[in-house]
């Protein structure tokens, strides 16, 4: 189904994806950052969650951008418009700043997904809740941001059981909105377990996004989604 097509609530949610995802310069609410002034003193204007909101936000852009070595906490700082002092203040170190960043992309993403299976669950298509999730939102960012966390991690030990544990939050995150979606909808097979059926999902993904740049005009949503459609079977 194409997206001008898509339910209404479908669509809403899918806008909501491609803007809060990890744009450097919104925050978790959909509120876009103020810079501050140099005399002004933030925490005493903005709360102090918003504070690291917004380092939580210019933090996966720089990470993204300068990978984590290149990565400066004084750019993480000016990038949100605060001192360097604001990111010692919330973060104990550069690896705690990106444990966090990447705990943050997870729920955004797990956020995005819950909206679009649960705008209509029992009238929702598969296909457009694929579209909509996986379609090109630009997907190049998060995908910077996975690799350097995964590149950090295999170079040390130390902090790979936290990029496990996280990636494992985001695979059963996404195999319950699978078992969801598959309750509300008993007249279709997927001719695989559910775990398989997420795993897929995930796999599909993330392999279309490290491609994209030898696969011009691929949309990995349009493709996945076709992909599953051709599985996917009436009872």
């Amino acid at each position: 189904m194409g997206a001008s097509l898509m339910p209404r609530g479908i669509r809403r949610a899918a806008r909501q994806v491609s803007t809060t995802m990890l744009s450097p310069t919104t925050t978790c609410t959909g509120r876009k950052q103020q810079p501050m002034s140099d005399d002004a003193s933030p925490t005493q204007r903005i709360p102090r969650a918003e504070v690291r909101e917004r380092l939580l936000a210019a933090g996966a852009a720089v990470f993204a951008e300068q990978g984590v070595y290149g990565a400066r906490l004084d750019d993480v700082a000016a990038r949100a418009g605060f001192s360097k002092g604001a990111v010692y203040s919330n973060f104990s170190s550069k690896e705690d700043l990106l444990a966090q960043v990447m705990q943050r992309s997870t729920n955004l993403v797990l956020g995005s997904l819950q909206e679009l299976v649960h705008a209509d669950i029992a009238a929702v298509d598969v296909g457009d809740v694929l579209r909509a999730a996986f379609g090109q939102h630009d997907q190049s960012e998060q995908f910077a941001l996975l690799s350097a966390f995964r590149g950090y991690a295999v170079r040390h030990p130390e902090f790979l059981p936290e990029f496990i544990r996280q990636r494992r939050v985001l695979q059963d995150g996404v195999l319950e909105l699978v078992r969801l979606w598959l309750g509300a909808h008993p007249e279709v097979d997927v001719g695989m377990t559910p775990e398989e059926f997420a795993t897929v999902l995930i796999g599909a993904n993330v392999g279309l996004v490290f491609d994209a740049p030898a696969l011009p005009g691929v949309d990995p949503g349009e493709l996945i989604a076709t992909l599953v459609e051709a599985v996917v079977r009436r009872r």
